[in-house]
């Protein structure tokens, strides 16, 4: 689940640090919606890895022998799907937004790109 987690952070770090690069071409309203669009393809393919490896997890803690302590069970056991879902939607929302919506720095002279 970790590599998920990790794919998601690296992909999220590189949009954000082609935006952010000060180069004339982040400003520009078609590339923030089009690296939205990536981004959102992007996360739901992350999401749906993330719950389905929550599946498989649960079924195989499901056949567990009873002689398996509980413990071990325990520590084995996801979070609710609940949770991914959530947590992962409000950090897509603050990504996706951060694309469209921020104002990122330009190097350019701000007279030219108007």
């Amino acid at each position: 689940m970790n590599n998920y987690w990790n794919l998601y952070i690296v992909a999220s770090a590189a949009i954000v640090g082609i935006l952010s690069s000060g180069r004339d071409f982040t400003r520009l309203f078609r590339l923030r919606l089009v690296l939205c669009l990536v981004f959102i393809a992007f996360a739901l393919s992350n999401l749906s890895a993330i719950l389905s490896l929550v599946d498989q997890r649960n079924a195989l803690l499901n056949q567990l022998s009873e002689g398996v302590p509980v413990d071990l069970k325990d520590s084995l056991t996801p979070e609710y799907r609940l949770f991914y879902l959530a947590f992962h939607v409000l950090i897509d929302l603050i990504i996706a937004s951060s694309i469209l919506f921020v104002p990122w720095h330009s190097f350019g002279n701000d007279a030219d790109s108007s």
